[in-house]
């Protein structure tokens, strides 16, 4: 058992308090055999994103996870700024769960090697409001006051709080996204990550940050309409000063490696946004050569490396690869086949890195503007619905032939209860005009009708594609209509459109799935044809896609993809994954 610092783990209270919900929580997979070094091989290919564990969850819930992935043979998880922390107690309460000395972990006992296990966090956005960014006035202008060294805008949203406030400039507040990859903010970053704590002090752990979209720093020439290879000249200057800091941080020990999770990796080279796999290895190099001195010989250092090993610390590449998004693979294919190229160090005269581990990012989720502007994405996912109101059964999308039954039912009874014929039958059989209020009421319903008839239709029109516009769409459009609309429902109607809603979700989403199911099958408009079995889901379909497909130059003979990343919000969910990687083609 490895050696873990004990001030560390007791001064942060950790592990013991956990282990009975740890015990409750944790999922081991049936499928899992240590002894078969195919599946081995194949689970070790799914990697943990911890973004989606941002949602309030029980407590335990993130242990839970990283130790359901370790004891299922997964060793690299990632995480973001905002949730560094929880990654920190996550990953110290599971590997002292599963080190446990005593036995009584459930499953097989661990024996950790040193550096196994693989964390990778980002460097780039921060966020701030006018009054956290020095403008204390609530001003709206972008004053120096507001921005950092390295700082790049990125987008600001103004909101209005209480409109009674009579200090009318404290009501309202501006929120401003700034892309930062300057030295100064990387080490400003890095001396507060409780990710470099955990690095240093767990064994096990090996630490990986990664640039998080360096395109984004070219995003203010790009609106100001600079020539694109200016742009692309400045992105790369930023990279090699950011790497040059990340590689002096290596020598520091403050972290084991290095890398970029970028979205414009998987753009096409005639798109603004795009970043050159070729600059990003090319940044690599010169950071390694100003902090380790120049490989041929001869070149001055600028860093405290210098005269060290001539050693690159690039080691990793994310960036967006699905069924929907496939230009990635290409990237991965040219970069693996340039590094095993034997002319490779030679051709670049200057060190390349050894080994870059290539990982697709967002393997279930698309965006129509590829990840680049604000619009929303959809799932390539099949998803777990009931098949009775009640919720007493589920089922999975693909083996409905049609939108559950209890929808139909509640629609109609929906309608139904909106039905304003009574008031209509009044005016004729008593002779007298309707109220004002019995007016009103009238023109509510058949406005409610036709609101929910409206609804019902977009379930068969085919356009329904992403849950999140639908839900953008019910929250900003649907809903304040109705409050608009009426003043006050009544209990029972308000009930009535409670469960309909509720209903509703149920159907969109099997009309969403089926959807992209077609979309995926036929083909067409720039999409690629798939030949999805009618009893896989598309979530399963979709990685064991990424897992089968192999390098096709003419040097690099191996796996397009080194790593998969999952979002797991629930252990059960990291078996799931691992089925799906086990029912693959044996790699």
């Amino acid at each position: 058992m490895l050696r873990h610092n004990a001030h560390f783990l007791v001064s942060n209270r950790l592990g013991i308090m956990n282990r009975k919900v740890l015990s409750k929580l944790c999922k081991f997979s049936s499928t899992t055999t240590r002894s078969s070094q195919d599946k081995d091989k194949i689970q070790s290919r799914i990697a943990i994103g911890t973004n989606r564990l941002s949602t309030p969850q029980p407590h335990g819930t993130f242990p839970s996870v990283i130790a359901t992935a370790i004891q299922n043979n997964i060793n690299t998880f990632e995480t973001t700024l905002d949730k560094e922390e929880e990654m920190r107690r996550g990953m110290t309460d599971a590997i002292m769960f599963l080190d446990d000395s005593d036995g009584s972990s459930p499953g097989e006992k661990f024996h950790f090697r040193e550096k196994s296990l693989k964390v990778i966090g980002k460097i780039s956005y921060r966020t701030c409001t006018n009054i956290e960014c020095g403008d204390a006035d609530g001003n709206d202008d972008k004053s120096s006051s507001q921005r950092l060294q390295g700082d790049v805008l990125q987008e600001q949203n103004h909101a209005r709080g209480d409109k009674s406030n009579i200090n009318n400039h404290a009501a309202q507040t501006t929120t401003t996204i700034y892309h930062n990859l300057s030295p100064w903010f990387i080490r400003e970053t890095i001396s507060k990550s409780p990710l470099v704590e955990m690095y240093q002090n767990l064994a096990p752990v090996d630490l990986i940050y990664c640039a998080h979209n360096p395109e984004a720093q070219g995003t203010e020439m790009i609106m100001k309409d600079a020539p694109l290879e200016d742009v692309r000249e400045h992105v790369k200057e930023t990279l090699i000063r950011a790497f040059i800091t990340f590689e002096q941080l290596v020598g520091e020990q403050k972290i084991g490696s290095y890398g970029v999770c970028s979205n414009g990796l998987g753009l096409s080279s005639s798109h603004p946004m795009h970043l050159s796999w070729e600059d990003v290895l090319a940044a690599s190099a010169e950071a390694a050569r100003r902090v380790h001195g120049d490989v041929l010989g001869g070149g001055v250092a600028d860093g405290e490396g210098a005269g060290n090993e001539h050693v690159n610390h690039f080691s990793t590449m994310q960036l967006p690869v699905n069924l929907l998004e496939i230009h990635g693979l290409k990237v991965a294919n040219r970069v693996k086949d340039y590094l095993a190229s034997p002319h490779a160090k030679d051709i670049a005269g200057m060190p390349l890195p050894n080994q870059v581990q290539i990982h697709s990012t967002r393997p279930l989720t698309c965006y129509p503007d590829r990840g680049t502007g604000t619009g929303y994405p959809f799932k390539l996912v099949d998803y777990l619905i009931p098949t009775a109101e009640d919720g007493s059964g589920k089922g999975w999308s693909h083996d409905f032939r049609g939108i559950p039954a209890f929808y139909t039912t509640v629609l109609n009874e929906t309608m139904a209860h909106f039905d304003a014929t009574p008031l209509l039958e009044i005016k004729e059989e008593e002779g007298r005009e309707l109220t004002m209020e019995e007016r009103e009421t009238l023109d509510g319903c058949k406005l409610l009708q036709s609101m929910i008839h409206d609804l019902d239709a977009n379930l068969s029109s085919g356009h329904l594609r992403s849950f999140a516009a639908y839900e953008e769409d019910l929250y900003t459009k649907v809903i304040p209509m109705m409050h608009g609309t009426f003043e006050e429902l009544d209990a029972n109607s308000a009930a009535v459109l409670q469960r309909f809603f509720q209903a509703h979700g149920t159907a969109v989403r099997y009309s969403i799935a089926k959807t992209t199911r077609q979309l995926l099958k036929q083909g067409g408009d720039g999409v690629q044809r798939y030949d999805i079995p009618d009893d896989m889901t598309m979530q399963e379909f979709a990685i064991r896609f990424l897992l089968e497909q192999q390098c096709d130059g003419e040097y690099a003979k191996e796996p397009s993809i080194d790593r998969i990343i999952v979002g797991c919000p629930k252990a059960e969910h990291v078996i799931e994954a691992v089925q799906a990687a086990n029912k693959g083609e044996t790699l």
